[in-house]
């Protein structure tokens, strides 16, 4: 597969279709997805990247990320460290929900270096990974607005290394459009904004030991924070941060279990009329229980429940999920 066709995807493809793109040293079979984060830029191909996959042991791990590097350069770098002295401008990048620091008049460097980021694939059984990120050069952390980000400290150490690090200014990967919107955003707009960059995910979330003492988990790894999705990496009009706290009466009313995900279909009775909206709009509204190795949650929507003798009620509080916690409280928020 030549690397310019590594990243031509159909939307409507299958999950065993998206191509494979390589395999681990133990065997893994890994596929890209479909919007494809290769990034080609600095020289990594096809083949490079099939080599540095070939290298990596997964021994089992949900998700890895690994810094390959070769007994020759394979490419140039694209992030560089800056200075005052430079000139950096904030932009938007294609299929990024967060800024970026550009920086003007700097080359690439030469490196031997290529990062892999991949995951289990729940969509596919058996040992199966999709590509997160590759990319030629040296680790480097997400960036601060990253959903990703699971803990102050993962959000303070990406903070350190983007204040002194950029990218190489590259029109071709600009979101033009989004980034002429940002500049032109009143200052109250732009503070929303840049809440929203943080957010993974809005809902209703329930107070696990008081879920699970009514509805136990049957599968190998229960949910930590369980809730009621109302908007993955919402929007700034499904934020709601003036609803931030506003509780809710939930009434589980179905039960369904694959072997995968387990979960509850609910019906909800939000105090705040913009949350009972939300959740009102809502095609199939259900809680993830518990998930079995290497499944996915988004995949318990998909379950068929079967409606329960009698309904269990529980309650809720809507609230963004920020770097691995849920934040109900606006000027946490802003922090």
């Amino acid at each position: 597969m030549s690397k310019e066709s590594l990243p031509n995807y159909i939307e409507s493809l299958e999950a065993e279709e998206r191509p494979v793109i390589g395999q681990t040293k133990d065997g893994a079979t890994v596929r890209d997805r479909v919007d494809s984060h290769f990034h080609s830029e600095g020289g990594l191909t096809a083949e490079l990247l099939a080599e540095a996959l070939s290298t990596i042991d997964t021994k089992g791990r949900p998700i890895i990320a690994e810094q390959v590097d070769f007994d020759q350069p394979v490419g140039r770098q694209t992030c560089v460290t800056v200075g005052p002295e430079d000139d950096i401008e904030m932009v938007f990048r294609k299929k990024r929900s967060g800024r970026t620091p550009m920086v003007h008049g700097r080359e690439a460097q030469e490196t031997n270096s290529i990062v892999v980021v991949i995951s289990r694939d729940g969509e596919i059984p058996g040992n199966n990974y999709k590509l997160v990120t590759s990319y030629v050069g040296e680790k480097s952390p997400r960036e601060p607005w990253d959903p990703g980000l699971e803990s102050d400290r993962a959000v303070a150490e990406s903070e350190q290394f983007w204040n002194t690090h950029a990218l190489l200014y590259d029109e071709s990967l600009i979101d033009f459009e989004r980034t002429e919107k940002y500049k032109n955003m009143t200052d109250e707009e732009r503070e929303v904004e840049l809440m929203r960059e943080k957010v993974l995910y809005a809902g209703i979330f329930l107070e696990p030991e008081s879920l699970y003492s009514k509805a136990p988990a049957t599968l190998a790894r229960r949910i930590a924070q369980p809730h009621i999705t109302t908007g993955f990496r919402p929007g700034a009009e499904q934020l709601h941060l003036g609803q931030l706290g506003s509780g809710a009466r939930i009434m589980a009313v179905g039960y369904g279990n694959d072997g995968k995900n387990e979960g509850l279909l609910v019906r909800i009775e939000a105090e705040d009329p913009e949350i009972q909206a939300a959740c009102d709009a809502l095609e199939k509204p259900h809680i993830t229980l518990s998930i079995a190795k290497g499944a996915a949650a988004k995949n318990t929507a998909n379950l068929e429940f079967a409606p329960l003798d009698e309904p269990i009620e529980l309650t809720g509080r809507y609230g963004l999920f920020v770097h691995g916690k849920v934040v109900d409280d606006y000027d946490e928020l802003k922090d």
